[in-house]
C-alpha cells in the first residue's frame, strides 16, 4: 500500500506545475538534437558541447551538472561513452532510424517490438546502448516524452517497486524480452501509482519514488550517521554472484591484461607506475616500460601499516612524490579484496588526496557499485569510499588506450570513461 502522506509530504516540497515546465523544454531539446544532429546530421559535425547538453539532460552523473541539477537519472554511462554512443547512432541509420520508432511509438506492444529489434541488430556492439537494466534506451524515451515513460530507468528498481507495492500483474518477466520487461514495467508503476490516487506526469511520479522517505521502503537503504554528515548507503537484500560471459574475460588471465594496460596507459602520460613486486613478472609479459617508466621503490614516506596497504594497491600512477591515481583490478566474484585495500588506505591516510578506480568487468558494474555503497565504506575518517571511487570497464579502459594522442592528454581524461557510484 502507498503511503499517501508520504506523497502530501513529497508534494510540499517538489513544485510539480514548475518541473513540468521544465521538462517541457528539456524534452524539446532533446527532440531537436535527436532530429537535427543525430538522425539528420554527420558524426564528424557532432561536437562534444552540444553532446554534453543533451548528456546533462538524460543522466545526473552528467559533466557539468550539480546537485540541483534536473537530469532523468544516474544513467552509470561514462561521459566519454556517451559521446561515443552519439556518434555512433549519428553514423549508423540502422540504430537512429530503430531508436526513433521506439520514441516515436504510442503503441506498447508495437514500441516493444521495437526495442527488442534495437537488441538484436546492436548485439555484439560494445557501445552503452543496450543492457539488461536499459538505462541508455529508458532514459532517452524519458527525454523524449517525459510525461508518459519513467524516469525510473534502471529495470531492477522498476521491478523492486512493483514487488514491494504488490502492483497487480500476470506478466511473467523472467521469461520476456527486454522490450516487454521494459514497456510492461513503465505501464504496471504508472497504472499501479494512479489507482492508489498519487496524481501527476510520469516525471513527477518518478521522483515521489526517490523521495527519501520513499526510497527507503522499497530501495532497503538506510541513513547512518557519519561524524561530518548522514549518509545514504545500501543494505544489499542478497549477494548473488554475478555470472561472467566469456567474452567479458578470463579470470585472473584477463585481470593481470587490465593490470598491465592501466599501466601502460599512464606511462604514456609520462607518468611513472608502481606494480607489487608480486605482481610484476606476470604483469611484466604483457608490458614492457621504457626505462624509469616502472618504479623500484615508491618514493613516498608514510607509517609502515600505509606503506604496505600502499604497495599492494594493483597499480599506482606517481608524480614526483605524489600519487595521482590508484587502481584496482577485480575479478573475484565478490568484488571486495581491492575495495578493502582502497578502504584500508582511506582510513590509514584520511587526510590523503587520491583519486580511485576499481577496474572490472562491465557485467559487475552493478556488484561493484553495490559493495561500494556497503555501510562499513561509507563510515570512513577520509570520507565513503562511493564518494572518492569510481568505477571503469574494461572495455572503456581499452577504449581509452587507443586514444592516440595519449601522450598529451591530463589524467582528467580518465573522467571520460569513469563512472561515479554517488
Amino acid at each position: 500500500m502507498i503511503p499517501m502522506n508520504l506523497f502530501d509530504s513529497f508534494l510540499s516540497e517538489y513544485d510539480s506545475v514548475a518541473k513540468d515546465a521544465i521538462w517541457a523544454s528539456q524534452s524539446e531539446t532533446f527532440r531537436r538534437f535527436w532530429d537535427s544532429q543525430v538522425i539528420n546530421g554527420q558524426p564528424e559535425s557532432l561536437s562534444d558541447e552540444s553532446i554534453d547538453v543533451i548528456v546533462r539532460i538524460l543522466d545526473r552523473n552528467g559533466k557539468g551538472n550539480t546537485g540541483e541539477a534536473e537530469a532523468i537519472a544516474r544513467a552509470m554511462i561514462a561521459q566519454g561513452a556517451w559521446h561515443r554512443m552519439f556518434r555512433e547512432l549519428c553514423a549508423n541509420k540502422e540504430l537512429s532510424s530503430t531508436i526513433s520508432s521506439i520514441l516515436a511509438s504510442q503503441d506498447p506492444e508495437k514500441r516493444a517490438i521495437f526495442i527488442d529489434k534495437l537488441y538484436q541488430i546492436n548485439e555484439g556492439k560494445r557501445n552503452n546502448l543496450t543492457g539488461p537494466s536499459g538505462n541508455a534506451i529508458n532514459a532517452m524515451l524519458a527525454a523524449y516524452d517525459p510525461f508518459r515513460n519513467l524516469s525510473i530507468i534502471s529495470l531492477k528498481d522498476r521491478l523492486l517497486i512493483i514487488d514491494h507495492f504488490a502492483f497487480p500483474t500476470t506478466f511473467d518477466f523472467e521469461h520476456a524480452s527486454a522490450g516487454a520487461r521494459f514497456v510492461k514495467a513503465n505501464d504496471i508503476i504508472m497504472d499501479g501509482f494512479r489507482s492508489a490516487g498519487v496524481t501527476g506526469s510520469s516525471r513527477t511520479i518518478s521522483c515521489f519514488c526517490y523521495f527519501p522517505p520513499m526510497k527507503s521502503l522499497w530501495r532497503h537503504e538506510l541513513s547512518v550517521k557519519r561524524v561530518d554528515k548522514e549518509v545514504e548507503v545500501t543494505v544489499p537484500v542478497n549477494d548473488d554472484n554475478i555470472a561472467i560471459e566469456e567474452n567479458e574475460g578470463d579470470g585472473p588471465r584477463e585481470s593481470i591484461a587490465m593490470q598491465a594496460l592501466v599501466a601502460e596507459i599512464g606511462a604514456k602520460m609520462g607518468l611513472t607506475i608502481w606494480i607489487p613486486k608480486g605482481d610484476r613478472t606476470r604483469v611484466l609479459q604483457k608490458w614492457h616500460p621504457s626505462e624509469g617508466a616502472l618504479l623500484d621503490d615508491l618514493p613516498l614516506h608514510y607509517g609502515d601499516t600505509a606503506m604496505k596497504t600502499i604497495e599492494n594497491i594493483d597499480v599506482l600512477w606517481v608524480s614526483r612524490r605524489t600519487i595521482v591515481r590508484a587502481f584496482e583490478v577485480e575479478h573475484t566474484t565478490s568484488i571486495y579484496s581491492g575495495l578493502l585495500r582502497m578502504a584500508d588506505l582511506l582510513a590509514l591516510l584520511p587526510n590523503i588526496d587520491i583519486n580511485l578506480h576499481i577496474v572490472a568487468p562491465a557485467a559487475r558494474r552493478d556488484k561493484v557499485f553495490e559493495e561500494i555503497r556497503r555501510p562499513v565504506f561509507s563510515l570512513l575518517e577520509g570520507g565513503a569510499l562511493s564518494e572518492k571511487c569510481t568505477f571503469i570497464s574494461y572495455d572503456s579502459l581499452k577504449e581509452l588506450s587507443l586514444e592516440k594522442n595519449l601522450t598529451f592528454l591530463k589524467t582528467d581524461v580518465l573522467d571520460e570513461y569513469s563512472e561515479p557510484a554517488e
